[in-house]
Formats: C-alpha cells, sequence, structure tokens
C-alpha cells in the first residue's frame, strides 16, 4: 500500500470516527433530480480557534450525485462551504453547519444557466 493511500484511508476512519455525515439531494427548480452533479464540501476554518466542534478537514471531499440525485459524506462536523454544479445549470454554493446530530438534509435547486437556455448570434 503506498503512502497516499494510506493517508486516505487514515483521514476516512478519522472522519467517519465523528459520526457526522452531509447528505442530501440535487434536483432543478422543477424538483427533478440532478444525477451526476459534481459536489465539492470545503471546510471554512474560520474562527476554529474559537469554535470547539469547528473540527473540519482540509481536504476537500468531492463526490457525484447519484441516479437519485443523492449524495452522502462523512465528514468531521464543522463550517463547509457546498459547491454544486452540473452541465447545463448555474453553479450553486451554500455555507452549511454540520454537526453530529445533523437531521436535516442539504437541498440544493439548480437553475438552469441562461448561456444555455438561449442561442447566441
Amino acid at each position: 500500500m503506498n503512502f497516499a493511500r494510506l493517508i486516505w484511508l487514515c483521514f476516512l476512519c478519522s472522519a467517519s470516527a465523528f459520526g457526522a455525515t452531509l447528505s442530501g439531494r440535487i434536483t432543478d427548480t422543477e424538483g427533478a433530480v440532478i444525477a451526476n452533479a459534481h459536489v465539492v464540501i470545503h471546510w471554512d476554518g474560520s474562527g476554529s480557534t474559537y469554535l470547539k466542534d469547528n473540527i473540519g478537514t482540509k481536504q476537500d471531499v468531492v463526490l457525484s450525485t447519484d441516479h437519485d440525485g443523492s449524495f452522502s459524506a462523512d465528514i468531521p462536523p464543522g463550517f463547509y462551504d457546498v459547491f454544486v454544479s452540473a452541465t447545463a445549470f448555474s453553479p450553486y454554493c451554500e455555507k452549511v453547519r454540520v454537526t453530529e446530530a445533523q437531521k436535516r438534509p442539504f437541498k440544493a435547486r439548480l437553475k438552469v444557466s441562461a448561456v444555455t437556455s438561449k442561442e447566441l448570434d
């Protein structure tokens, strides 16, 4: 096993030990699911010296939604920026707080991009 894989395995084990999960569903403005949307979860370390539960991770979590528009990531508690993008849609970003007792799923409704909805001369 190479060193990078070992580090990644240690990260995954430590992240799941915290018990926090960010899961959600990505849809369009009409409510249709968006499969294969690109989701990036980026920790916002601002104030982490003052907030004990803003543990976070310095590694961005990058994943794609499944056929049902859903995603799930085990991450340490903290404040995160969640970036979502998909072909033909305008990108979406929201700051969220993830806790060990996370109950409410993350939801994003992407709007069709103006560039893809009209033909340019």
